[in-house]
């Protein structure tokens, strides 16, 4: 691999609200990883999202990676959600995807948010295989 096809690879690809209902509709075992605050989370978030803060996200890369799920970063307008894409993805997780433009967007589509600060645990949901 090249240097710039290495530095491409672990920058985060446009992935819309439709990208991501479908790529749910292929593979169930998807984790949505909402790296926003609690607060943010409890206003509104994805059905099914899991609540990791972006500051806690490279306490658990390694073990998102060794999951070898596909995974989405959520956050409220895609920024952090980048930041997180790229220390999973250094941290050899091989199918990550940013939500561009974050739960904004996702409502901007005119899909829904859950309320609530209900959250399944990370452990839980890296254990879909």
């Amino acid at each position: 691999m090249g240097l710039l096809a290495f530095l491409q690879s672990l920058l985060p690809e446009r992935f819309t609200p439709d990208a991501l209902e479908a790529l749910r509709a292929r593979d169930a075992r998807t984790v949505l990883l909402d790296v926003r605050e609690p607060h943010e989370f409890a206003e509104g978030h994805i059905a099914g999202s899991v609540l990791v803060p972006m500051g806690k996200v490279p306490h658990h890369a390694a073990a998102i990676a060794e999951a070898g799920l596909p995974v989405v970063v959520i956050c409220r307008s895609g920024a952090r959600a980048g930041s997180c894409d790229v220390v999973l993805r250094q941290a050899g997780a091989r199918e990550v995807h940013t939500l561009s433009g974050g739960v904004m967007a996702w409502q901007r589509a005119g899909r829904t948010l859950v309320k609530g600060s209900k959250s399944p645990a990370l452990a839980q949901a890296l254990k879909k295989k």
